[in-house]
């Protein structure tokens, strides 16, 4: 897909975790010819229309001067994660080039890197085990959260030799990197900011009420259902029987029975080609992990043995309960994007369990869960702010050059100024 566009060089790299699965992460190192994308600059008055509001604590964060973070070709490090049933084809399937976010930044002159989760059509793959058997599938958001982000993270700054990197996720990529620092202080030193678009931590749940109460249920009834590899593998199936246009029409009819979301800010173009790139395969398990999430409105770890009772009640006794992941404890700065129509999101249940001030929050009152990716205008609403962090926490090393010529030319000038003066004086 990044060939398409015939200007970025493509890489693809395998990244072995500490429990053997191989990882694929694609790399956009470079630009085959050297050019400055469109710039675009943030209209307040569009924002205004569309219901946009912003929280900007950057004063807070010291701007870094010097490049401190570049690896050895002299790039900032960006890595994006896909969220959850994705892969990192989300990331560069908009319809215009620079509606993708990683050819923007690889045409600012950072080093882009696209994760894979275990388990999606890029990172089938195990030292030891198959994925046609249950062993392969045994991992849930602990396992991405505290295995695949720090290998992938440290692979990275080993291939790159960068001191550390910008992390930006989506929907679940957000919620492994939530947990991944809060348990992992060194992580936090490698990670310079995180942007979380869409942040994915304790959604509420469901729309519909059949289909809820279904989600809150004990795991034994979801896997009873699923199995215990990966679920919904007919999608994949109808994805690739019917015609993309029926697709879309599939597609938008399951989110507004699921989820209530309307589609109304992508264009029909754009669902046709991205809905096409929408389903990748996970483990049952991992969608277990999010429904004992919903099920107790805590992000929690896996819980490994949960109650035997169909139903939660609040009445229980519990004789165990799962450790919560500590996200008090994050370090790394964090930047936040968010749609006030997406259900999956509750910003004030998720700002209270981070640290005090977040350095950037930007919020879209029409915009829902899918829109962080491909909505219409998003490189005006979004992607501008972006540019804005990375510059602030990440700055690029011709910038700082280009700051100092302008900078000695102004003295240079100053100089001769005051030469001239000093001739005709004398």
């Amino acid at each position: 897909m990044v060939r398409h566009w015939k200007n970025y060089y493509c890489e693809q790299h395998l990244v072995r975790t500490q429990d053997d699965y191989l990882l694929c992460v694609h790399r956009i190192p470079d630009l085959k010819v050297q050019r400055q994308p469109p710039t675009v600059k943030r209209d307040k008055e569009y924002e205004a229309r569309k219901g946009v509001e912003v929280i900007d604590n950057l004063d807070e964060f010291m701007k870094q001067k010097v490049p401190t973070n570049i690896g050895r070709h002299g790039k900032p490090v960006v890595l994006l994660y896909h969220g959850f049933l994705m892969s990192s084809e989300v990331w560069v399937s908009n319809v215009e080039e620079y509606k993708n976010l990683p050819y923007i930044l690889a045409s600012r002159g950072y080093d882009v890197w696209l994760g894979n989760a275990r388990g999606n059509k890029y990172s089938q793959y195990h030292v030891n085990l198959s994925p046609r058997h249950q062993p392969f599938w045994n991992f849930s958001l602990n396992e991405f959260a505290m295995r695949d982000l720090p290998d992938t993270v440290n692979y990275i700054l080993s291939e790159t030799g960068a001191s550390s990197l910008t992390y930006i996720g989506f929907s679940q990529g957000t919620a492994q990197a939530f947990a991944g620092l809060s348990l992992n202080s060194d992580l936090n030193k490698k990670i310079n900011l995180f942007i979380a678009m869409a942040p994915a931590t304790t959604p509420k749940g469901l729309k519909h009420p059949l289909i809820d109460a279904f989600v809150k249920a004990t795991p034994s009834v979801i896997y009873l259902m699923f199995g215990r590899k990966t679920p919904l593998k007919l999608a994949l199936f109808w994805q690739r029987f019917i015609s993309p246009p029926l697709f879309v029409k599939v597609i938008d009819a399951s989110v507004r029975f699921l989820f209530g979301w309307t589609g109304n800010n992508m264009t029909a173009d754009q669902k046709t080609v991205s809905y096409q790139h929408l389903y990748s395969l996970t483990s049952v398990k991992s969608l277990v992990h999010w429904f004992q999430i919903i099920r107790t409105g805590q992000f929690q770890m896996y819980d490994e043995m949960p109650s035997r009772l169909p139903y939660h009640t609040v009445n229980a006794v519990a004789d165990h309960i799962p450790p919560r992941f500590p996200t008090l404890q994050i370090k790394t700065p964090i930047a936040i994007f968010y749609g006030r129509s997406d259900s999956l999101v509750d910003f004030h249940v998720l700002a209270a369990d981070l640290p005090s001030p977040l350095a950037y929050v930007k919020s879209v009152e029409k915009w829902e869960h899918l829109d962080f990716l491909w909505a219409d205008g998003i490189e005006n609403i979004v992607y501008t702010d972006i540019v804005k962090l990375l510059d602030h926490f990440n700055p690029l090393l011709q910038d700082m050059l280009l700051g100092e010529d302008i900078q000695q030319q102004k003295e240079g000038l100053k100089k001769n100024d005051i030469e001239e003066e000093m001739i005709l004086s004398s």
